[in-house]
């Protein structure tokens, strides 16, 4: 009875053990599917990790690092659909948007406008980012102000949002807060 007792305390530690490490998989089961708030769906393509990033836009090559010291960037592509409404504003900001790690840890998106640093070198065939790549932020002009997006019904916006987190930080959910409120679990 004791041994039997053992060794389904043994396998229930292995079992959950099991659900522990898949639930910290960079490519959650979620990714891909669109979860419905009250107006919007949100939908997690993908989720990448980089200690630099660098791209080319209008003629001119962008840079942009991690603030702290033994932080990464932490690229989410995300798409956000109108799916009810006849037009509904979303403010894809620094506020749009909180992602959770396990430790009760939140980090925001980065303003990449204001953090981005122009280099003089393009970047090379291992930083170059494909075609389609842009960032989900509300458009901004030379003046500073920004224009959140105005997604008509049946319509969407899809592109990367940039964070900042600890190095291997493992997440939990992403909490959706631009024009509508949902969380999509990891």
């Amino acid at each position: 009875m004791v041994a039997n007792w053992k060794l389904l305390q043994f396998f229930s530690l292995g079992l959950i053990l099991i659900l522990v490490l898949g639930a910290c998989s960079e490519a959650s089961p979620n990714f891909g599917k669109a979860f419905r708030g009250r107006s919007l769906n949100v939908t997690i393509y993908e989720l990448q990790r980089t200690d630099d990033l660098r791209y080319a836009s209008t003629g001119s090559h962008y840079r942009i690092e991690p603030s702290p010291e033994g932080f990464e960037l932490v690229l989410l592509k995300i798409e956000v659909a109108n799916h009810t409404a006849t037009s509904a504003i979303v403010n894809i900001d620094g506020q749009a948007a909180e992602l959770h790690d396990f430790l009760r840890g939140r980090y925001y998106p980065i303003d990449i406008n204001e953090r981005a640093q122009e280099v003089k070198n393009p970047p090379t065939a291992r930083d170059e980012q494909p075609a389609d790549f842009r960032f989900l932020w509300n458009r901004t002009f030379e003046n500073g102000e920004s224009e959140a997006f105005d997604l008509k019904n049946g319509f969407g916006v899809t592109g990367w949002l940039v964070f900042e987190a600890p190095k291997d930080t493992k997440f939990r959910e992403l909490r959706w807060r631009a024009g509508d409120s949902l969380s999509i679990d990891f």
